[in-house]
């Protein structure tokens, strides 16, 4: 068994074990072509009917093809495809999500799309958002909607604590003397802004902008140094808004939600979709009511003059196993670019097409201020993130970090050189 396999096996034993789906399919003897699409927005009841609209506009304009839709919930996708790739039955195509690509694309489970992609779909794309899918120079996935995280501001506790409404902090600097009005200025049970201080996975997600942003690029081009300046000022930042009552402890992002949906988080970074989000929270964000209360821009400038956020965006990979990739790569292509993709699900999800030939093509979907925001000067801020196989065990160590300064009363400078000294260990450095 070579080391591929037994890593597979390895990531799959440990993971524990999930509802097997028959993959593999390819073509029968009349011709016929079966392909599987693992995905969890399937598996949500928001997006499942979409989802599946689409799919069955894909298998009427391609008769002979059968796509079996397979459900999984986004918090048991990464293990399941761990453990179908193992079993030797992966889906063709399949739904990723940060890391991922790098991960199973290092341990060979993705074809390289690059061998499928022309140059004009590849032109079409934006560069972070390519980035976020290749690993060592192979792109294993590409971009199904664009969702990174922007910096988002309730307008309306602004003016509530006299700031202006319209001018969100545009530097790291103005960041925290607005915290600190804020603070000041409204209610004891509102919180200035919002930074994941749980366990989580999605924490470091969340946390990674804010490490760009004052300059630090750990576990980038094989540096495992937290010790920096800039990375222990992002540190340092998390730290003190969690000392500080700035920030709510321990509420995970759909906490963080629930309360900027109901005026008690002014400011926090999120994806498009918190438009959505936000509205089933609270009815009365309706319509235009939404853009009147909320704005999203950049993140704050920290280190030189261009804002940074991390590519965390929904992506499309396809099997190394797959038997009839062309098949599967045409799928690829019809969910992320055909019509009804755009309109009958990813607009209604809040995802902003990954290409800008969409945008071009359909500028009324696009014309409301939080699209515009995301097009023009969030998704252009983008970057790929550090990932690679031992991604996901490197995150463990620094979400733990993380949790040491914010709420473990933890010593800055040790808990940093404990991550670091971790992460060496990990990669062998």
């Amino acid at each position: 068994m070579n080391r591929k396999a037994v890593a597979f096996l390895l990531l799959a034993a440990s993971t524990g074990c999930g509802v097997a789906f028959a993959g593999g399919a390819a073509e029968s003897s009349n011709g016929a072509v079966t392909l599987h699409f693992a995905n969890w927005v399937s598996a949500e009841e928001a997006t499942r009917k979409n989802i599946g609209d689409v799919i069955a506009a894909f298998q009427q304009q391609n008769p002979g093809v059968t796509v079996d839709n397979v459900a999984i919930p986004f918090d048991e996708m990464h293990q399941q495809l761990l453990i179908e790739t193992a079993g030797g039955n992966p889906p063709e195509v399949m739904q990723l999500n940060g890391p991922w690509p790098a991960e199973l694309g290092g341990l060979g489970a993705l074809a390289d799309l690059g061998k499928y992609a022309d140059q004009a779909f590849l032109d079409d794309n934006w560069k972070g958002g390519l980035e976020a899918g290749t690993y060592n120079n192979v792109l294993y996935a590409v971009p199904f909607g664009l969702t990174p995280h922007g910096f988002w501001w309730n307008k309306k506790l602004f003016a509530q604590a006299g700031l202006d409404p319209n001018s969100p902090p545009a530097t790291v600097d103005d960041l925290i003397q607005d915290i600190k009005v804020l603070k000041s200025k409204l209610p004891s049970d509102v919180y200035p802004i919002a930074l994941d201080t749980t366990k989580i996975d999605y924490a470091l997600t969340e946390f990674w902008p804010w490490i760009l942003t004052y300059g630090g690029r750990p576990m980038y081009n094989g540096s495992y140094d937290f010790t920096t300046p800039e990375v222990r000022k992002a540190f340092q930042f998390l730290q003190t808004a969690a000392q500080n009552g700035w920030t709510p402890v321990g509420q995970q992002i759909k906490d963080e939600r629930e309360l900027m949906a109901n005026g008690k988080v002014v400011m926090k970074l999120d994806g498009p979709y918190l438009v959505g989000i936000l509205r089933s929270l609270n009815p009365n964000l309706a319509g235009q009511a939404f853009f009147d209360t909320f704005g999203v821009t950049t993140v704050p400038l920290g280190v030189g003059d261009t804002p940074v956020t991390l590519a965390d965006i929904h992506q499309l990979g396809m099997s190394a196993q797959a038997k009839q990739p062309r098949v599967a790569w045409k799928l690829i292509q019809f969910l992320v670019s055909s019509e009804i993709s755009v309109k009958e699900y990813q607009v209604p999800y809040g995802l902003i097409p990954s290409l800008k030939s969409t945008v071009a093509k359909y500028p009324d979907l696009y014309a409301n201020p939080v699209a515009q925001a995301y097009i023009k000067s969030v998704i252009p801020s983008m970057i790929g993130g550090p990932y690679d196989p031992q991604y996901g065990a490197a995150g463990q160590f620094i979400i733990r970090g993380m949790q040491q300064v914010a709420v473990g009363g933890g010593d800055l400078d040790q808990t940093l050189k404990d991550i670091t000294s971790n992460l060496q260990t990990l990669y062998g450095k």
